[in-house]
């Protein structure tokens, strides 16, 4: 969906929340919606505000309770890719052993290069 499909979507679920919950007209949920969209402030700014909110712990809830759920698999699955990726992690100390000692860094190992 586009965002103004979303955004469309959304305004008629709260202008259907307003007239069945809060028993606006069809023209009065409509008009708050637009306003509040353009934040303008009405005389139902603050129902637009309760219903959205309201819209949001409802998604909400069962998203959490999902995240809950996936918790230990994703712990699961974390531990599991740090022990197959242990073996390819070298320590600093290690890393910092591996440099040749017996020539600089900058001097190549396969010798001068040649001369033309």
């Amino acid at each position: 969906m586009t965002p103004e499909q979303v955004q469309a979507t959304a305004a008629l679920i709260l202008i259907r929340r307003l007239v069945r919950n809060h028993e606006l007209t069809v023209e009065e949920a409509v008009t708050a919606v637009a306003r509040q969209q353009r934040q303008e402030i009405g005389p139902h700014t603050h129902l637009v505000v309760q219903e959205a909110t309201a819209v949001i712990s409802e998604v909400a809830g069962p998203l959490r309770a999902l995240a809950a759920a996936m918790l230990p698999a994703v712990r699961d699955a974390a531990a599991a890719m740090a022990k197959l990726l242990a073996p390819f992690r070298t320590s600093p100390a290690a890393a910092a052993t591996k440099g040749r000692k017996d020539r600089p860094a900058w001097v190549s190992p396969y010798g001068p290069p040649p001369r033309r």
